[in-house]
């Protein structure tokens, strides 16, 4: 039986919920505003109804969206967290409500009924992006219906959207999912929108409007393929207005041109070759335990840039001399410790995702810094406080941090070893994931013993390239 080394989750604080509701507040209230615009000034509805009936109205909109928020308070208590997230969603489905009650005034076929769906799964998971857009047809539907009491309205066209917005849409949330190509999210959209065009144009058949016209395939099209372009458009938009995490974003920001990235590159090379060692088994083992490798690279990538403060404090960036030598050990421990702190201010300068820059100040977690503790108790007589020669950041709380951890730590000490063999290194990782778990690293983060014996394992099959024997040829070569 697998064992989880910690059972710690956090709750959802009352500072959350509050700003959560304040996110659908504000939400109900920009779409029940367009909403009377829409009904008083486009659709010429008698202002008679304003009393009672837009109250009324106007409460059911917000009852209607209430119940998306409740869902999510009391089942997703993690989007609750993630407020730049949450924002992202209740935007994406405000503006395709909006979208849709007013372009349904120039036909209903042009409705882009499957807009939150698109938009949120750019960034979010199957199951938040399949809520969000239920809730956000089923709001358009009770909008467009309850406007058909007072005006005319193409029924058939609306009753048809709203299903392909429903059947179509939850296609689109689990199957077109953010991806690291665009151009797959735009064929994928291609692929559901001709299959859902049939399918409107033979429900409507099925309700008995067959007097089809041109301009409604025009507006059909447009509106379903426009959706996805909108969608691939706006995507950027959200990753930069709330910063979010996506696929695409994550490459982004592991381009060796990124502002952080160029000055480490630069400014302290030795640490930059060390990240992208570490992002590599970094990479492969959060493949190995179900992780994001692409976020587990972006943290690898980022989680030394605080060393750029005094990169030759560090040995990767040191060539003969060893400034260490000239100081005491205190001050060599607070130099060398405030590397994550450091990074972490660096991280927030730059808008780098918390998702990230929160790996900054976990990948050392409390650890000692045991040749500064070790060099101390050398120079004196009397006792020496551990805890003023360890890290003061935090221990991993994702297990991509935890992966962080191990592929650190084992990558600089694999690299530390004379001739490192298979069995000195299995030996060697086996002791860190020890020592980190009788250390508490472990416990706030929920990752199981079986997580971390694949990650040993996959590091051992990364590293394995370097221990393999290789022919010698008679001039003194190598094969490689």
């Amino acid at each position: 039986m697998d064992r989880t080394i910690t059972g710690k989750h956090a709750r959802v604080s009352k500072q959350a919920a509050l700003r959560a509701f304040g996110v659908y507040f504000a939400s109900a209230v920009c779409i029940m505003a367009a909403v009377i615009v829409k009904f008083v000034f486009l659709a010429k509805i008698n202002t008679r109804y304003s009393a009672v009936a837009y109250l009324l109205f106007s409460v059911t909109i917000a009852v209607i969206l209430l119940g998306h928020h409740i869902y999510v308070v009391f089942s997703r208590a993690a989007l609750v967290r993630n407020l730049r997230t949450l924002g992202a969603v209740y935007t994406a489905m405000t503006l395709s409500v909006i979208a849709n009650i007013f372009l349904e005034s120039v036909s209903a076929f042009l409705m882009p009924a499957m807009l939150t769906a698109y938009i949120a799964a750019t960034f979010s998971n199957g199951r938040d992006a399949f809520v969000a857009n239920l809730f956000s047809n089923v709001l358009v539907f009770f909008i467009l219906m309850t406007q058909n009491h007072f005006v005319e309205v193409n029924y058939y066209g609306i009753v048809a959207k709203f299903a392909q917005g429903l059947a179509a849409g939850s296609v689109v949330a689990y199957w077109v999912s953010s991806g690291t190509k665009r151009l797959m999210f735009l064929w994928k959209g291609f692929v559901v929108g001709v299959l859902s065009i049939g399918a409107v144009y033979a429900m409507t058949a099925a309700m008995g409007e067959r007097n089809y016209r041109l301009t409604d395939l025009a507006f059909l099209m447009t509106g379903t393929f426009g959706q996805v372009i909108a969608a691939v458009i706006l995507q950027p938009v959200f990753e930069a207005v709330f910063n979010l995490v996506t696929n695409t974003r994550l490459m982004d920001l592991t381009d060796h041109n990124a502002p952080l990235i160029k000055r480490l590159r630069e400014e302290a090379p030795g640490t930059f070759n060390h990240c992208l060692a570490v992002a590599n088994f970094a990479e492969v083992c959060a493949a190995a335990i179900g992780e994001n490798p692409y976020m587990a690279r972006a943290c690898a990538y980022y989680h030394d840039v605080g060393k750029l403060k005094n990169p030759i404090y560090f040995k990767e960036n040191q060539a003969d001399e060893n400034p260490h030598d000239e100081l005491l050990p205190e001050v060599s421990a607070e130099i060398i410790r405030s590397h994550t702190t450091e990074g972490k201010k660096l991280c927030d300068e730059h808008r780098i995702p918390h998702e990230i820059s929160d790996v900054t100040v976990q990948h050392h977690g409390t650890l000692p810094i045991y040749v500064f503790y070790n060099k101390a108790k050398q120079l004196t007589d009397g006792e020496v406080d551990i805890t003023e020669y360890s890290y003061h950041g935090k221990t991993p709380v994702s297990k991509v941090a935890a992966i962080i951890m191990l592929c650190d730590t084992g990558e600089a000490a694999i690299r530390a070893m004379d001739n490192p063999d298979a069995e000195r290194v299995d030996k060697l990782l086996k002791k860190l994931i020890n020592d980190r778990i009788a250390a508490g690293q472990f416990d706030d983060c929920d990752i199981t013993l079986r997580d971390l014996d694949t990650i040993r394992q996959t590091i051992m099959s990364a590293y394995g390239g370097q221990f393999h024997k290789r022919l010698r040829y008679p001039d003194g070569g190598s094969a490689r």
